[in-house]
């Protein structure tokens, strides 16, 4: 909705409620900070990738990492399946050295895949078991940090199994072959997989439902069903675990999220087709749902990390037989990729970036107002996928020195924010103008200091007696 303006005069405001009532016309609204890591599961056009501005792609052991152009950023998928228990330090070691080895490539690290459904290629390969997984990832965690201590670390992507009734061997939400997401989310953090972790992954497929259709919702629109959490906004569900759990500060990381469209009708009467049918959206549907789903998350889930899309350039493999599911999925071809190529983007840094919110902060007073207290205040946020630290002084010379409270020193970890408060109390001075500073010294890995100023401005002025104010309506 437009905003329509009105003015009337108003008499015998003071200079301050005149300047704030102003600036809530004029001043932006803050933007969130970039949170988002723009990711594919892809064949092999990394180079395409990159040419639609994004940087992020899922690795696979086997592959030749230093091929890859200096620009990509690598989440590397490890297996991690119910086998590698007979001897965990042999799965800790393997991991070791290949975390050692690449630590020039890799970026972040995924510890298995869907270890909630018994499949034996990509799942966990036995019935599954969160406590069992939870010793792999720990020991992964902790072989990583030995060998590349900034490496991001999330946990296998979750598939989405709707609620699974009925409870095998004492796991609620399990049917002996997969266990419903949620319930096996929990068994993970109850048994201290939360310590061993930066991020939670998870695979917000959207079925047939529109990216912002709302989770759990159940809809006869196909668009809006969100039946047992079958929907992109499913990840909501996720979170409210975490948070359950004290673990609300770590994200959720989409290592695979897409919808698919329509097979040739051969394919239809294939048996791997059995349970997709209902999944199905058109090409053009495929396209406003990716593109809708990061605009979405980029507004409302300041939490979610990594996205990647399942998938790019599938249906450009020539080893996948023409029926195989995972060629729909990809976009390849399709409206989504210009789709997606046109989505403005909001990238968080790979290594910790402190920004600051405002840039400078100005006051108007009239004399006669005096004495005043100012109590201003300031957003720090990292801005990046690494933690930082900082410190904030003010110039103690100064015409304009703030008391500092909050957090004036600090760990700010991945895309978190803090609240730095100000205050100039009692302040009385002849007409004219007085400045002052704030610096806020930062230190991430990979990323030498660069200081931030927060300028203070306080402006005295005399012989106001009239002001005319805008009556801002919105």
């Amino acid at each position: 909705m437009k905003r329509r303006r009105f003015f009337r005069p108003m008499l015998a405001v003071s200079l301050a409620a005149a300047l704030l009532i102003g600036a809530l016309e004029v001043w932006p609204a803050r933007s969130a900070a970039p949170h988002l890591a723009y990711g594919f599961n892809l064949h092999a056009d990394v180079q395409g990738m990159l040419d639609m501005g994004f940087d992020w792609l899922k690795g696979f052991p086997g592959t030749n990492l230093a091929d890859y152009p200096q620009q990509t950023n690598i989440l590397f998928r490890f297996s991690a399946k119910a086998s590698d228990l007979a001897d965990v330090n042999a799965f800790g070691q393997d991991i070791y050295l290949t975390a050692l080895d690449n630590k020039d490539y890799i970026d972040a690290y995924e510890i298995g895949n869907e270890v909630n459904i018994d499949n034996p290629d990509y799942g966990w390969g036995a019935p599954p078991n969160a406590a069992d997984y939870k010793t792999l990832l720990c020991k992964a965690y902790e072989k990583i940090r030995q060998a590349d201590p900034t490496a991001i670390i999330v946990s296998a992507g979750l598939a989405p199994t709707g609620r699974v009734q009925g409870t095998w061997n004492g796991h609620p939400g399990h049917n002996g072959n997969f266990q419903d997401d949620r319930e096996f989310l929990k068994e993970l953090f109850n048994a201290g997989g939360g310590a061993c972790l930066d991020a939670v992954g998870y695979h917000p497929y959207g079925f047939s439902a529109d990216y912002d259709a709302d989770p759990d919702v159940v809809s006869a629109d196909p668009t809006r069903n969100c039946d047992q959490g079958f929907c992109f906004r499913g990840a909501e569900k996720i979170y409210e675990i975490m948070q359950q759990k004290g673990l609300g500060d770590k994200k959720v990381w989409a290592t695979e999220f897409g919808w698919i469209t329509r097979p040739p009708d051969p394919c239809l009467g294939d048996p791997s087709w059995g349970g997709r049918q209902w999944q199905i959206v058109s090409d053009d549907k495929q396209a406003s749902n990716l593109a809708g789903a990061y605009q979405y998350a980029e507004a409302h889930w300041p939490w979610m990390g990594g996205m990647f899309v399942f998938n790019l350039d599938f249906n450009q493999n020539p080893a996948l037989p023409e029926c195989e599911q995972m060629r729909y999925y990809s976009i390849e071809g399709k409206p989504a990729k210009n789709a997606l190529a046109a989505m403005p983007k909001s990238k968080a840094s790979l290594t910790g970036k402190l920004l600051t919110s405002p840039q400078a902060l100005t006051i108007m007073i009239d004399v006669d107002e005096q004495p005043v207290t100012w109590t201003p205040s300031a957003v720090l946020v990292n801005a990046g996928w690494q933690s930082l630290r900082y410190t904030a002084t003010v110039n103690g010379s100064a015409s304009v020195v703030p008391g500092l409270s909050g957090a004036t020193t600090g760990t700010l970890s991945a895309t978190q924010e803090s609240l730095l408060q100000l205050s100039v109390p009692g302040f009385s001075r002849a007409p004219g103008t007085y400045t002052g500073t704030v610096t806020v010294n930062w230190y991430a890995a990979g990323a030498g200091n660069n200081p931030k100023s927060i300028d203070l401005q306080m402006i005295v002025v005399g012989d106001v007696h009239r002001v005319y104010l805008p009556l801002i309506t919105r």
